[in-house]
């Protein structure tokens, strides 16, 4: 089957309304929780450490299903499970009802990320992944950003009914990214192949070295970099650094400003690089940041919300590199047979670095050692970029991206293609 660059296209302006429903409810999460719920803050983190503990659980799970169904059917299901859950998250009462809740909330969004890049590697050239992944990223931000802008003119802790309209609406956000694929979307014309191909197992992922290499490169990044950004970047400004929390808004928009504007730009300049140097890059970029931010303790007010804001833009052009990149390179040394788990492990290195990353920070910046944390974090990003560096070894260099791919098994066509 021939797919149209519309295909692809239909795809990411799904996903992206999904990222816009999501972006409605996900930065207010834990005031619900602690506050509208009246659970408290020692059980609404709880239920963060809950929600992380479900999706190591079901990252296993999502990668197999994807082989074996295909990306397509799966979203699908998890979507409607997504919106069941999230729009009766508003209606829950009470801690194990809440948890029920929750834990329907992290099954139906596990394959969300990992069954959308697998799909969009079916439908794109080898060599449009990144693009496409680029495009997908930037679609996940626009949407969380929009959303979380909404909603913010909308919340009221006083009101718990406006917490459940929101609930709703991403509940039909998710609905109408199903929607999107049950009736504009056909599934790429390798998936049937691939699912006949039924001895694929997690044991194949696993004894393939660049895997594993990449899942432990990725651990060490995600915790030392995007698992310190909501938690130990913030704490750190406000705790030890003594900015205003009113003016981490400004540092969360100039984050998502720098991705907005930057991701296209940056992917088009990296593009002769090699996966693993733009990568290692990106890593470094984030150590970069995380310096920028450790200095705020050494300036007045207005110096250290300088230097908060700069921080977290530095880290937002790190973003725009790793993730459609590290997708990108997870989908080129993934056999069509194990697309799936080769996809859903980079959600599982995510799942365990925002369950590692917020632990150490808790640990070092609670105990009062927030100037312990800012070395700890600027020397683990170090060491990651370095680690990545060594990755090229275990690749050829047509998978590290320094010699044309070439196509096998499809004739899929550029989602940048006119």
């Amino acid at each position: 089957m021939h797919h149209s660059p519309t295909q692809a296209r239909r795809v990411l302006a799904g996903f992206a309304f999904a990222s816009l429903g999501n972006g409605l409810t996900l930065p207010f999460l834990y005031v619900y929780l602690a506050q509208v719920q009246d659970l408290g803050s020692s059980t609404a983190g709880w239920m963060f450490a809950w929600m992380g503990l479900v999706g190591l659980a079901a990252a296993p799970g999502v990668g197999a299903l994807l082989d074996r169904f295909g990306p397509r059917a799966v979203l699908i299901g998890a979507l409607v499970i997504e919106a069941a859950a999230i729009g009766s998250l508003g209606f829950a009462d009470g801690t194990v009802p809440t948890m029920a809740v929750l834990a329907g909330v992290v099954v139906g969004a596990s394959p969300l990320w990992p069954g959308t890049t697998t799909l969009l590697a079916g439908m794109v050239s080898a060599e449009g992944r990144e693009r496409a992944y680029g495009f997908a990223f930037l679609g996940l931000n626009v949407g969380i950003g929009v959303g979380g802008l909404v909603s913010a003119f909308l919340v009221d802790v006083d009101r718990p009914e406006t917490f459940q309209v929101l609930y709703l609406c991403d509940a039909l956000a998710y609905l109408a990214y199903a929607a999107v694929l049950a009736l504009l979307v056909r599934s790429p014309a390798g998936d049937d192949a691939a699912q006949e191909e039924t001895g694929g197992t997690w044991g194949e992922v696993l004894r393939d070295r660049r895997a594993v290499a990449l899942v432990g490169c990725g651990v060490l990044a995600v915790t030392f970099g995007y698992g310190q950004l909501e938690a130990g970047a913030t704490a750190y400004a406000v705790e030890v650094a003594g900015v205003p929390a009113t003016a981490l808004g400004w540092a969360f928009a100039a984050n998502a400003a720098v991705i907005v504007c930057g991701q296209v730009i940056l992917l088009r300049l990296t593009s002769g690089w090699r996966r693993t140097s733009a990568l290692a890059c990106a890593v470094l970029t984030w150590s970069l940041a995380w310096t920028v931010l450790a200095a705020a303790d050494l300036m007045p007010t207005a110096g250290a919300i300088a230097a908060v804001v700069v921080g977290l833009a530095i880290f937002g052009l790190g973003e725009t590199l790793w993730a459609p990149i590290v997708t990108g390179l997870a989908n080129t040394i993934a056999p069509d047979h194990l697309r799936g788990r080769y996809n859903a492990s980079l959600g599982l290195t995510l799942t365990l670095g925002q369950i590692l990353g917020p632990a150490l920070a808790g640990t070092l910046i609670g105990s009062g050692l927030g100037h312990l944390w800012a070395i700890v974090v600027i020397g683990g990003t170090l060491t990651a970029g370095l680690v990545l560096t060594r990755l090229r070894f275990l690749l050829t260099a047509e998978e590290d991206g320094a010699a044309p791919q070439a196509e096998t098994r499809r004739e899929p066509v550029d989602v940048a293609a006119d």
